[in-house]
């Protein structure tokens, strides 16, 4: 049976059950399905379908957002049965770990490094999660995980460079350079090692923080990751800089 027969079929069952609100909310849905028809100029396929489901689920919880907004609890309650009326013709979504991890991977296998890339990760993003998470969601952890990405590949850029830079006073180190400045390059490309380390566990802090929802030990352990990385950071800074000025009066 198709979706869009098995709307069809629920609606009757709620009429002879007498069920007016799911019968009113069926209603509407019908209504905009056979609009969709009209506008496509074909039978809706079952995607089709979900997509009207979804665009009626995001026009009643931006309506609940306002009823409750407005102080009206109970059009907000009426409207969300609406919405649990609807969803029932949408696959289950994904929960916030699951769906993460499919981000990820689409993002590795991209290629992707930066927000410039959005648009190429969202479309294949959204092919994997196959309507199982809403598009905000699917946008915002792209986002999250692109911009994760630069601080790393700058980092990377400077740690290549001092590392070009230590191994060339390794190779000339026999000819008379510096033995402490030889040694503060060696440091140096270790402190930016730490760096990338410390950066790397702030940004996975705040996005364990962020799709923690209401779980308060989570929340608790990704604000320790935070707090640890921003500590080690201003340390390694301050080591970094340090090496930095010892070796500019050096040179």
């Amino acid at each position: 049976m198709s979706l869009a027969l098995k709307i069809t079929e629920d609606m009757k069952a709620a009429m002879k059950a007498k069920d007016s609100a799911t019968l009113s909310t069926l209603r509407l849905l019908i209504s905009a399905l056979k609009n969709k028809k009209i506008d496509v100029q074909h039978e809706l396929s079952d995607v089709e379908v979900m997509d009207v489901v979804k665009s009626q689920v995001k026009q009643l919880k931006d309506s609940i957002e306002s009823f409750k907004a407005g102080g009206r609890e109970d059009l907000a309650t009426s409207t969300h049965a609406e919405v649990l009326v609807l969803e029932q013709y949408l696959p289950s979504q994904m929960g916030d770990e699951e769906l993460t991890q499919i981000v990820k991977e689409v993002v590795e296998k991209s290629g992707a490094t930066s927000k410039a890339d959005m648009g190429k990760v969202m479309g294949a993003a959204m092919a994997a999660v196959a309507g199982r998470a809403d598009g905000s969601r699917v946008k915002e952890i792209v986002g999250t995980l692109l911009s994760a990405f630069l601080p790393v590949v700058v980092g990377l850029g400077l740690l290549t460079a001092d590392a070009h830079a230590a191994t060339s006073y390794i190779e000339n180190f026999a000819t008379g350079t510096s033995y402490f400045e030889f040694l503060l390059r060696i440091v140096r490309v270790l402190v930016l090692w730490l760096g990338i380390i410390a950066v790397t566990l702030i940004l996975n802090g705040g996005f364990q923080y962020m799709i923690a929802s209401y779980r308060d030990k989570e929340h608790e352990e990704a604000i320790g990751k935070m707090t640890h990385g921003i500590f080690a950071t201003l340390i390694i800074a301050a080591l970094f800089a340090f090496c930095t000025i010892a070796l500019q009066k050096i040179v």
